[in-house]
């Protein structure tokens, strides 16, 4: 037929319709964006591996949920540099670790728990946790941190500081270096004399303070020879604690090896 088109010669006006095998046509959106709907839908990658690059990747999981088969040498997700954050759903977020557990390596990992609190539940054989070098810092909410158990066990950590102060000759009286006892439950000063000259001798008194500028002499003073030991402790609760000492006598110096032992 004269001047009819068989074929659309304008690119913009051309439609064409793509049929699948089940004799289907694909659909797109308002957008021209192809939609993928699929009960189940298989991704089969390269031998080298399948990257997704995206600025903004979100995967909708359907009602029954959505299962990742890691490989046989694991599963690796490389977080962006600003971090990785996953969004749990309304009824929470279930991870199942293999036979031989489950290792989470970071330089910096902060679980921040949801308004209805974190619930850990450990194995039959009880939950181990190895802290990083630098020690493990809990930082508990505004209104506390509780721990319920018919059984608990809390190994303390102790502390043990020693000084040595040596050739002392002054007679009217020093302080020792000043200690913050606030989160230690129970603590002692112990004192020798590890003076060489046999009538050295030396007078030491447990100083608390409530601010570490005005002391109070709780313990002592108290006199103690050459290779003599004492012991000073508080029946009175205060933040700093010090021992204060002085020679007896000018003439002969006076070293003293001085402890603070307690029980966190």
């Amino acid at each position: 037929m004269a001047n009819f088109k068989i074929f659309q010669d304008n690119p913009d006006q051309a439609k064409v319709k793509i049929y699948g095998g089940n004799n289907t046509a694909l659909n797109t959106d308002s957008s021209g964006n192809l939609t993928i709907t699929s009960t189940g839908l298989a991704i089969t990658s390269p031998l080298d591996g399948l990257a997704i690059t995206s600025t903004g990747l979100a995967i909708t999981s359907p009602t029954n949920g959505l299962t990742v088969t890691a490989a046989a040498e694991g599963l690796s997700i490389t977080p962006p540099t600003g971090g990785l954050a996953i969004t749990p759903p309304t009824g929470g977020l279930a991870i199942t670790p293999p036979t031989d557990g489950l290792a989470i390596t970071s330089t910096g990992l902060a679980i921040t728990s949801p308004t209805n609190g974190l619930t850990v539940t450990a194995a039959a054989e009880g939950l181990s946790i190895t802290p990083p070098t630098g020690g493990l810092a809990i930082t508990p909410p505004t209104n506390g941190i509780l721990i319920t158990s018919p059984g608990l066990a809390i190994i303390g950590a102790t502390t043990d500081v020693s000084a040595t102060l040596a050739n002392i000759t002054d007679t009217a009286g020093s302080g020792d270096e000043t200690y913050n006892v606030l989160g230690v439950e129970t603590w002692t000063f112990g004192v020798v004399n590890a003076s060489l000259e046999a009538n050295a001798q030396a007078l030491v008194t447990m100083q608390i303070s409530p601010d570490g500028i005005n002391w109070l002499d709780e313990a002592g003073p108290v006199t103690i020879n050459q290779n003599s030991l004492t012991t000073l402790v508080s029946s009175i609760f205060l933040k700093y604690a010090r021992v204060y000492y002085s020679a007896v006598n000018a003439a002969s110096a006076v070293t003293l090896n001085v402890f603070f032992q307690g029980e966190l």
